[in-house]
């Protein structure tokens, strides 16, 4: 039955999602500071909420839960050790990249309600590069994507 089945690309899947990533952890933080900007200049957020100190604490800590998180998750699904789960197909690589993605691009997103609640500009910048910085770190390597689509009878 495992000879039917179609081999994945490893080539094709590790640039899709360098593609994914790019769009969500290089791309959305991008567009999110040009349009945090552009609402800034009509007024938005220029009225701090009290307690926006308390708030930017909040907000770092959860990102670094979050961060932190992207690590296990990458650690567990896309490490080279064999307590990981490799299910082995297109689509779980697809998801579990999505997911890492989607975790590397939360901290943006703090940022920017940061931001839009009377927050500093270097304070979402902050967060900006967090993302990008753990897009970097996170992202899955082209020997992860290898081992992650190797079929179970292969040495």
């Amino acid at each position: 039955m495992k000879e039917n089945m179609k081999r994945p690309d490893p080539d094709s899947m590790y640039f899709k999602s360098v593609y994914l990533g790019l769009l969500l952890n290089i791309f959305v933080p991008a567009i999110l500071v040009v349009l945090g900007l552009y609402l800034r200049s009509k007024g938005v957020g220029t009225n701090p909420i009290k307690g926006r100190d308390l708030l930017l604490i909040v907000f770092l800590f959860v990102s670094a839960a979050e961060v932190f998180f992207a690590f296990f998750f990458r650690k567990r699904f896309f490490s080279k050790d064999k307590a990981g789960v490799r299910p082995g197909t297109e689509d779980d690589f697809i998801r579990y990249s999505l997911i890492l993605s989607s975790l590397c691009l939360t901290p943006t997103i703090y940022g920017f309600v940061y931001y839009l609640l009377g927050g500093t500009l270097e304070w979402f910048i902050i967060f900006a590069l967090i993302t990008f910085i753990c897009f970097r770190f996170f992202k899955p390597g082209f020997e992860q994507t290898r081992e992650f689509l190797k079929f179970e009878d292969e040495d």
